[in-house]
């Protein structure tokens, strides 16, 4: 089953743009026409990844196109599903993008009137392109073409040293950015640290906070919510190094994706569940005559939401994981880091947790949190992740420590 949104006739104009001046475009079949347009884009061939990696820059770059030219921006991926692949994106096409996602919620809106965003960036190493893991550079090294600066971080999290989390927590004030767009783990143990050393954050900003990175879980949110609720309004954002700002929560807390830059479809996955309604998302870049993206494999999952009451006309969608976090189940069944979110909640007593599914059948359930459960709260807990692993091989932990990717990502379903 197949279902898209945006405008078919940009799409079709972005298609036949990289068929007639993209190199990697041209060396494939022609495009064909077709009984009606949108059954004609379903012939052209999806992209993924690698032909993107393999190619650059010269194959995917539009004719008389470089990487050099004024405007251009490159952006390096994380790494997390193969080897880190570099785009390039003009800084015009960016700014647009970034609009037209901020315009789905008002608590945003002072963004968009800001004469030049200032952003500074908490994430994983792997995911900027300067060198941030090294407690010895300036702030000055770690300052990116476009002028966000990207806060010192440890490759794992969990055992930061106190001066870089200083030094993260100073220059978060220092620098005076009008956005933080940081992962939520990140925000989280930075927040956690502050509290406990007494460090104040200064809540007197005009400041808005953009999660992104890794999955924001509701027990994360809630811990954000105790720093940032009454002061800086929050959104959840979906982005890649591909394109930039691909999605942003509205007020009611929905992801919304931009059908306005980008043609998006989204493909249904086979399961023999009616639960498992799962769509991968394939996007096609609209007007970009860079580096045009047609028909490209995020790899993303998501579940369809219907109408939003925020008014968005665009589509509004429950992230549920990466393709590579699912967990497939003996009776064929998927379960996805945002269902696993979903039924956890936000109790107090958890602050992080993991599943971990191991060879066999088996699962493990981590946590940890500042107080400790109630005996009938974990044995609740435990029969409805019985319930929807569909197992009793499940063992439940509380621990101080949680293993993260090998680019300092948090994995909220991992195997292994």
């Amino acid at each position: 089953m197949h279902k898209a949104f945006g405008n078919l006739d940009a799409a079709w104009k972005e298609a036949s743009f990289a068929y007639k001046s993209v190199p990697f475009f041209r060396n494939r079949p022609a495009l064909t026409s077709a009984a009606s347009p949108a059954a004609g884009f379903l012939d052209i061939p999806m992209t993924s990844k690698p032909d993107y990696r393999k190619n650059f820059p010269a194959g995917v770059l539009a004719d008389g196109r470089s990487v050099n030219d004024p405007y251009v921006q490159r952006y390096q991926s994380s790494g997390t599903s193969g080897d880190r692949l570099v785009s390039v994106i003009h800084a015009f096409k960016l700014a647009d993008r970034m609009a037209n996602c901020l315009s789905v919620n008002k608590s945003l809106n002072f963004l968009l009137d800001e004469p030049k965003i200032r952003m500074c960036r908490y994430a994983a190493p792997n995911c900027s392109d300067v060198e941030c893991s090294n407690p010895n550079t300036s702030m000055e090294d770690r300052i990116l073409q476009d002028g966000t600066l990207v806060l010192p971080v440890y490759h794992d999290l969990l055992t930061t040293p106190e001066p870089m989390l200083k030094r993260a927590f100073e220059e978060l004030h220092s620098y005076e950015p009008n956005v933080w767009y940081v992962d939520p783990m990140h925000l989280s143990v930075l927040i956690k640290k502050a509290r406990a050393s007494g460090w104040k954050f200064d809540m007197n900003r005009k400041v808005s906070v953009l999660l992104t990175y890794t999955f924001a879980t509701q027990a994360l949110l809630r811990q954000l919510a105790t720093l940032c609720e009454g002061h800086f309004p929050v959104a959840s954002v979906m982005a890649m190094s591909e394109f930039g700002f691909v999605g942003l929560a509205c007020e009611e807390g929905n992801l919304h994706l931009n059908d306005k830059d980008y043609y998006l479809e989204f493909i249904q996955m086979e399961a023999p569940d009616d639960r498992d309604d799962l769509w991968e998302l394939v996007i096609t870049s609209v007007g970009d005559k860079l580096c045009p993206h047609i028909r490209y494999r995020t790899n993303d999952i998501y579940r369809l939401l219907g109408k939003c009451k925020c008014g968005s006309t665009m589509p509004a969608v429950a992230f549920q994981g990466r393709m590579k976090d699912l967990v497939r189940l003996p009776s064929g069944r998927y379960v996805t880091p945002g269902e696993l979110d979903a039924l956890v909640g936000a109790p107090k007593w958890i602050d992080i947790f993991q599943l971990t599914f191991q060879k066999g059948g088996h699962f493990v359930f981590r946590y940890s949190g500042e107080t400790e459960p109630a005996a009938d709260e974990l044995a609740t807990l435990r029969s409805k992740l019985e319930d929807l692993l569909e197992s009793k091989a499940l063992r439940m932990e509380a621990v101080q420590y949680f293993p993260f990717e090998r680019g300092g990502k948090f994995q909220l379903v991992r195997t292994g």
